[in-house]
């Protein structure tokens, strides 16, 4: 089997992310089942060998500020994919591919060329992620409007779509406005065993060299994730507030944030009355595993989320999570047993779920324990290789492969 996927970034090309990170894993586990992949993405920005065949497209035509950026998405991302299409299309014709796989909006252009080209035979699977462009709010929801109006062409393109947990498949429904029986379940997942390679031999030892400040710190929350509003980093902050009226923390308690993004300024401002924060920027993924292994505690209050990778990759980890009953994450936090969840844009009840797990330390390495039991189950990268495979498997045989 010959496949495309089709993505406007890939890990280590680009910059990690979920999505860069689920690209990755998807090429690594189909090669090892044989499926032959050639990754169709925008020009490399740093070193790094794909696994797995590699055509880059230009990506920006027009203005649009930094990658990613709302107007960088609206002006450029459709017309990336359009002249990713093209390039698909091409192969496609000449029979080097039989299924096109694409993450998000880089679906639409070879769905409009298959409108045209009976030859273009290689059935079309979009995978939307998070799909945050259509939960914004206010001028943001404004200035992202073109943007969901193309991604339900791409869905309505597309003869499978994506939802990344059984959570947010009726998510994926509604807001697509897909018809359910084009909608298939298949997961992100997290690869255990890179995972533990990646992690340092002596984890505190590390995270203590290569940030002294949280040598001491006890207890240790973490959170990872790009700094955006909508991730609840600010909800975060206000649980630990209370939590520290109500004298609850000890003296000696950290939160450490790994990411970066246009929320970083406003976070850093309102975190700067309280020095136990601290804002880590990118870091190495050393480092992060270090600091995965170090903490005592994983904190995400996102208020939508995707599949939500770090989340597994703290679970991987044997920590205890608590989070916010957002997109993909109640798949994976099962609460009670794995870690806590709350409702979203609930300081209060954050608050509560963080002084829980923090006050049992026996029950902390109970939840971790069961946590990286059930990644292992359910989000091991060689089973959703096979159920990838299956899906492509069907959609071959529905058009006479």
């Amino acid at each position: 089997m010959k496949v495309a996927l089709l993505s406007r970034a890939a890990w280590p090309l680009h910059e990690p992310g979920g999505m860069e990170r689920a690209v990755y894993n998807l090429a690594k586990h189909l090669n090892a089942n044989d499926v032959e992949t050639t990754l169709f993405t925008r020009p490399a920005s740093r070193d790094g060998a794909f696994p797995g065949g590699v055509v880059t497209i230009p990506y920006a035509s027009l203005p649009g500020g930094a990658h990613g950026r709302v107007l960088d998405r609206t002006l450029n991302y459709p017309a990336f994919s359009t002249r990713m299409g093209r390039a698909v299309a091409e192969r496609v014709a000449a029979g080097s591919i039989e299924i096109v796989c694409a993450q998000g909006l880089t679906a639409l252009g070879y769905g409009r060329m298959r409108r045209t080209s009976r030859s273009l035979r290689a059935p079309l699977v979009m995978n939307p992620q998070g799909m945050e462009e259509h939960k914004t709010r206010g001028f943001k929801r404004l200035a992202l409007a073109r943007l969901v109006g193309l991604s339900r062409e791409a869905a309505r393109l597309s003869d499978r779509v994506i939802a990344t947990d059984q959570a947010t498949r009726a998510e994926v429904i509604e807001l697509l406005r897909v018809e359910p029986g084009r909608v298939s379940v298949v997961p992100n997942g997290i690869d255990l065993e890179e995972l533990d390679r990646a992690t340092p031999e002596r984890p505190r030892e590390y995270a203590a060299a290569a940030v002294p400040a949280l040598a001491d710190a006890s207890p240790l929350l973490l959170s990872v994730g790009r700094l955006e509003r909508y991730k609840g980093f600010d909800d975060t902050l206000e649980a630990l507030r209370l939590l520290g009226e109500r004298r609850a923390l000890t003296g000696r308690w950290a939160w450490a944030i790994v990411g970066e993004g246009p929320h970083r300024g406003r976070l850093a401002e309102a975190a700067r009355s309280e020095p136990r924060v601290h804002l880590l920027g990118r870091v190495d993924d050393a480092l992060l595993h270090a600091l995965y292994e170090r903490a005592d505690l994983f904190v995400h209050a996102t208020h939508y989320e995707g599949s939500s990778l770090v989340t597994l990759e703290a679970m991987a980890h044997r920590l205890p999570v608590v989070a916010t009953r957002a997109g993909g994450i109640p798949d994976k936090v099962v609460s009670g047993e794995t870690g806590y969840l709350v409702d979203v844009k609930r300081p209060a009840a954050l608050a509560d779920a963080i002084l829980e797990v923090l006050q049992n330390r026996s029950a902390r390495a109970t939840l971790g324990a069961r946590g990286r039991e059930h990644a292992a189950r359910h989000f091991g990268w060689p089973a959703i290789a096979k159920r990838t495979i299956a899906l492509f498997e069907s959609l071959l045989q529905g058009r006479g492969r």
